[in-house]
Protein backbone atom coordinates (compact mmCIF):
# COMPACT_ATOMS: atom_id res chain seq x y z
CA UNK A 1 0.00 0.00 0.00
CA UNK A 2 1.53 3.36 -1.00
CA UNK A 3 1.82 6.26 1.42
CA UNK A 4 1.31 9.72 -0.05
CA UNK A 5 3.26 12.37 1.82
CA UNK A 6 2.92 15.97 0.69
CA UNK A 7 4.37 17.86 3.68
CA UNK A 8 7.00 17.35 6.39
CA UNK A 9 4.40 16.95 9.14
CA UNK A 10 3.14 13.74 7.51
CA UNK A 11 6.57 12.12 7.19
CA UNK A 12 7.38 11.54 10.87
CA UNK A 13 4.13 9.76 11.80
CA UNK A 14 4.37 7.67 8.62
CA UNK A 15 7.89 6.55 9.53
CA UNK A 16 6.82 5.73 13.07
CA UNK A 17 3.89 3.72 11.69
CA UNK A 18 6.21 1.76 9.39
CA UNK A 19 8.49 0.93 12.32
CA UNK A 20 5.61 -0.14 14.53
CA UNK A 21 4.16 -2.29 11.71
CA UNK A 22 7.42 -4.23 11.82
CA UNK A 23 7.08 -4.43 15.62
CA UNK A 24 10.44 -2.71 16.16
CA UNK A 25 11.57 -0.38 18.91
CA UNK A 26 13.58 2.72 18.08
CA UNK A 27 16.67 0.94 19.40
CA UNK A 28 16.07 -2.05 17.12
CA UNK A 29 15.48 0.26 14.13
CA UNK A 30 18.72 2.05 14.98
CA UNK A 31 20.60 -1.26 14.95
CA UNK A 32 19.06 -2.32 11.63
CA UNK A 33 19.70 1.02 9.94
CA UNK A 34 23.11 1.80 11.41
CA UNK A 35 21.73 5.08 12.76
CA UNK A 36 21.64 6.24 16.35
CA UNK A 37 18.47 5.95 18.41
CA UNK A 38 18.38 9.76 18.67
CA UNK A 39 18.37 10.00 14.87
CA UNK A 40 15.49 7.52 14.70
CA UNK A 41 13.57 9.63 17.19
CA UNK A 42 14.34 12.80 15.25
CA UNK A 43 13.22 11.24 11.96
CA UNK A 44 9.91 10.35 13.58
CA UNK A 45 9.34 13.73 15.25
CA UNK A 46 11.22 16.37 13.24
CA UNK A 47 12.26 14.74 9.95
CA UNK A 48 13.04 18.10 8.33
CA UNK A 49 16.11 18.26 10.61
CA UNK A 50 17.59 15.01 9.25
CA UNK A 51 19.59 14.23 6.16
CA UNK A 52 18.27 12.44 3.11
CA UNK A 53 20.90 9.77 3.78
CA UNK A 54 19.40 9.10 7.23
CA UNK A 55 15.91 8.94 5.74
CA UNK A 56 17.00 6.45 3.07
CA UNK A 57 18.79 4.28 5.64
CA UNK A 58 15.64 4.27 7.79
CA UNK A 59 13.47 3.34 4.81
CA UNK A 60 15.84 0.56 3.80
CA UNK A 61 15.77 -0.90 7.31
CA UNK A 62 11.95 -0.79 7.17
CA UNK A 63 12.03 -2.63 3.81
CA UNK A 64 10.32 0.20 1.95
CA UNK A 65 11.39 2.42 -0.94
CA UNK A 66 10.72 6.06 -1.71
CA UNK A 67 9.23 7.10 -5.02
CA UNK A 68 8.35 10.50 -6.43
CA UNK A 69 5.23 11.41 -8.36
CA UNK A 70 3.77 14.53 -9.90
CA UNK A 71 1.35 16.28 -7.55
CA UNK A 72 -0.99 16.89 -10.48
CA UNK A 73 -1.20 13.12 -11.01
CA UNK A 74 -2.14 12.65 -7.35
CA UNK A 75 -4.89 15.23 -7.70
CA UNK A 76 -6.23 13.46 -10.77
CA UNK A 77 -5.63 16.30 -13.23
CA UNK A 78 -3.87 15.55 -16.45
CA UNK A 79 -1.78 18.73 -16.29
CA UNK A 80 1.74 17.60 -15.42
CA UNK A 81 3.66 20.47 -16.98
CA UNK A 82 6.88 21.68 -15.42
Amino acid sequence: MPFVITNPQQLGPTLKGLRKQKDLTQVQMAELSGLGQKTISLLETEPWRCSVDSLLRYLSAADVAMSLDWIAALRGSGDEAW
